[in-house]
């Protein structure tokens, strides 16, 4: 396949494939977090993936190239019934396998985990005090997590693995931000490795008023407290992801960069998570209208088709070949940005203000 890149025709490599596949195995959810984009979609259905769709896009993926499968997604993976049917036979199948959840199963569930080696465990954890995380994840409990974290780590000592490597993604808000000295030592406590500090993206339906992004003094504070941060990592078994608050000249899709499709619980086939679904998000003022973006179905056609079909589109991602909507001095009266349909270069869907992009937040993937 050529692209026409102005003067340039650029052949995309014959074995080009995907690399990672992002599936979401539930759009329910046994939380309800103030923070949540799910709040934002209208007439968000909450529904499960089944057992034999789910197989049948596992064995579509590894017939096209993928290596590693992630469960996330706009909903918690766990709520699913199958999910640790649907975790072993990934593995079975030699993919390696990357669970994001809450952590309020992961009692339950942490021999489970060990046994069948999954890889990598990705636990949301957006405050240390015990209070403040009932605040910001209504009906969930710091207490139920960290248990579940202690069990797990039991459960690897007595089977003498690695497995899974446990990360942690702290969304940064307003309510949480003087959490962040104790994070690290929360991470050392429960065997956590690496941390993801993520700011919130505030959108239509999300608590109002804790948006850090757009105060000058919340960032100001954050970068003061991430400094410190950084000098308390240095002595610790713990690596720390902390977002970009200030510079826009690298950017990177995480999507392209990892060669990652995103599949939704009904099998739908999107660039990213972040346009599997419709919604309104409200980045520093300027509200954007994102338009969910369906590029093929996992359950019909080869998702290596899929791959190749767009690869202008993943073309444009890997080498940025697109403006700079977010610190573009149009920004606020443009109106190319307020969607994500298209960009000013003509190019869609328009990824140019796409938080994840700007790394503003961490891309779950």
């Amino acid at each position: 396949m050529s692209l026409r890149v102005g003067d340039w025709t650029v052949n995309l490599n014959e074995g080009s494939s995907p690399r990672e596949l992002v599936l979401e195995a539930s759009t329910r959810c046994d939380l309800q977090c103030i923070h949540c984009f799910r709040n934002a979609v209208e007439d968000f259905k909450p529904s499960d993936m089944g057992l034999e769709d789910y197989k049948k896009i596992v064995d579509n993926a590894l017939k096209s190239g993928v290596k590693r499968l992630v469960l996330t997604g706009w909903g918690e993976p766990t709520a699913n019934p199958h999910v640790l049917d649907m975790i072993g036979y990934a593995k079975s199948r030699g993919l390696a396998v990357a669970l994001n959840t809450n952590g309020a199963r992961l009692a339950e569930i942490a021999e489970d985990l060990v046994k069948m080696s999954v890889d990598e465990l990705y636990v949301s954890v957006d405050a240390v005090d015990v209070e403040l995380y009932e605040e910001i994840r209504r009906l969930g409990s710091l207490s139920a997590v960290s248990r579940g974290l202690e069990l797990l780590f039991e459960h690897k000592r007595r089977a003498h693995s690695g497995k899974p490597v446990v990360k942690a993604i702290f969304t940064i808000t307003k309510l949480n931000l003087s959490d962040l000295p104790r994070l690290l030592d929360y991470a050392v406590e429960t065997n956590i490795v690496e941390v993801y500090l993520s700011l919130y993206i505030h959108h239509i339906g999300g608590a109002e008023g804790i948006d850090c992004l757009g105060d000058e003094k919340c960032i100001s504070d954050l970068k003061e407290r991430l400094e410190d941060i950084a000098v308390k990592a240095i002595d610790l078994p713990v690596r720390v992801w902390a977002p970009n608050t200030s510079s826009y000249t690298s950017r990177e899709c995480p999507f392209a960069a990892n060669k990652a499709l995103f599949v939704r619980v009904d099998g739908k086939v999107a660039p990213c998570t972040y346009m599997a679904y419709s919604w309104v998000t409200d980045i520093r003022g300027v509200k954007r209208r994102i338009k969910e973006h369906v590029i093929g179905d996992a359950l019909r056609e080869d998702l290596l088709a899929v791959w190749r079909r767009n690869a202008e589109m993943y073309f444009k991602l890997c080498f940025n070949y697109m403006p700079s909507c977010v610190d573009c001095k149009l920004v606020n009266w443009c109106s190319y940005t307020l969607s994500s349909e298209a960009d000013c270069w003509g190019n869609r869907p328009n990824c140019a203000h796409c938080p994840y992009h700007y790394k503003l937040s961490y891309c779950p993937i």
